[in-house]
């Protein structure tokens, strides 16, 4: 018969999964509910017995195990949705509107003051957006004082992080540094255009990546 576990037998196995140091909440999410599923089964004084069999179940190299396949997983359907994402036409037109338009405030920031402002305004978008990435990923410092805290990440989002700095990163390398040297040698209106297609370019790669991330994860755990 099925029986409803204690509040000090759930928080047993949240100690448990916690020590693992599970990397994304999705699989520490799985493991809750699969232990507790499963532990339910099971008159109380079995619990201890059951749980350490689930213990050696699910070890450590197990779980790093999921958090691989998972990861590889998401990033395979990030991939695929992305492609279909990047179509202009299936984006949303006031959201591309929005992205052009800051194109054309940053040419009035080139015509109006120079060349210096307007490439610090051609990175607050994309680094903003990186920000954000990092903040709803889980990847910013903690206020905890305890070392062994630890917050599990959404893997979705971790695998967009990973997308977005690469090519945050290649750009970076190939536009910034391009653009400087076409200014340096007195080609700064060819430094501009390069530096609102650089915004825009990576502007609406975020928009493609946001319309992707609404992905449902596989389950890898069988009951």
């Amino acid at each position: 018969m099925k029986r409803i576990l204690l509040d000090t037998e759930v928080q047993t196995i949240k100690d448990r999964l916690n020590r693992l140091q599970i990397a994304y909440v999705e699989i520490y999410d799985e493991l809750l509910d699969h232990y507790i599923s499963s532990l339910e089964q099971f008159p109380a004084y079995e619990f201890d017995t059951k749980r350490e069999a689930l213990d050696d179940e699910f070890a450590w190299s197990v779980v790093r195990g999921l958090e691989k396949q998972l990861l590889n997983v998401v990033s395979k359907q990030l991939q695929s949705s992305q492609r279909d994402a990047l179509k202009i036409w299936k984006m949303d037109l006031l959201k591309v509107l929005g992205i052009f338009s800051y194109a054309f405030f940053l040419l009035i920031i080139y015509h109006l003051i120079s060349l210096d402002v307007m490439m610090i305004f051609s990175f607050l978008p994309v680094l903003g957006i990186l920000v954000a990435l990092l903040y709803h990923s889980g990847n910013y410092f903690s206020l905890s004082l305890d070392p062994n805290y630890h917050r599990p990440r959404n893997v979705i989002l971790q695998a967009a992080l990973g997308k977005y700095v690469l090519i945050f990163n290649f750009f970076n390398a190939f536009f910034v540094f391009t653009s400087i040297f076409l200014n340096n040698i007195g080609l700064e209106s060819w430094a501009m255009v390069l530096m609102i297609f650089y915004t825009t370019f990576m502007n609406i790669y975020a928009l493609s990546l946001y319309g992707s991330i609404n992905l449902k994860n596989l389950k890898l755990i069988r009951s």
